[in-house]
């Protein structure tokens, strides 16, 4: 599964090809969603892409569709807040520690700080139904904005990034800073410790 998973990441990175057919099926999922805390219900119309934006990577800017709720949204449409970003897959064994250990240190974070601090999980497995991965979610109690990546949101990412993005085992993060600061691609595992002082070192500008 994971070789298959890797196979067609390679083939999808590839300039001008598209995406592969997204399975018809589709489960009901009904649970609170994590992006109720964090995405305007009544966002509207999407405002004219400002100056500040212009200047971000195409990642931050491209629309990703929140597998809960369905609401559509960037990742810049978060900007203020310190953002830790995960590239993962649903059947990597490694992202779901990675996963777990985001979850506790940002649950040991200073209530301020951990206002401040929004985790996200996007993955890579294009042809995923949004509905699978919120199922996901909801059954590890992730308390994570989701959201699968397309073809070019992926590729957009790797160009950016690099490769890794696209490698879940590696445990490919990235934060991004109140100021809109990218950091670069992290990978390899670390503590719960070790992230909740990433993100309150980042999140205090430190």
């Amino acid at each position: 599964m994971r070789l298959l998973h890797l196979i067609i990441l390679s083939v999808l990175l590839m300039p001008g090809l598209g995406v592969l057919p997204i399975p018809a099926h589709a489960r009901q999922v009904n649970a609170e969603c994590a992006s109720d805390r964090w995405l305007a219900a009544d966002s509207g119309t999407p405002s004219a892409v400002s100056s500040a934006e212009a200047s971000l990577p195409a990642w931050m800017t491209m629309p990703l569709t929140d597998a809960c709720s369905g609401t559509s949204f960037t990742l810049a449409d978060l900007s203020g807040k310190t953002l830790y970003i995960e590239q993962m897959a649903t059947w990597c064994v490694n992202c779901h520690g990675q996963l777990t250990r985001a979850k506790e240190a940002a649950a040991a974070l200073p209530p301020d700080v951990q206002e401040g601090v929004v985790l996200i999980l996007l993955s890579s497995e294009v042809d995923l139904p949004r509905e699978d991965l919120a199922n996901y979610v909801q059954k590890n109690d992730f308390p994570y904005l989701s959201a699968v990546m397309s073809a070019d949101y992926l590729r957009a990412m790797a160009d950016d990034l690099g490769r890794e993005v696209a490698v879940p085992p590696a445990m490919p993060f990235v934060i991004v800073a109140p100021d809109g600061a990218i950091s670069d691609l992290h990978t390899g595992g670390k503590s719960s410790d070790e992230l909740a002082a990433l993100f309150e070192g980042v999140h205090n500008g430190s």
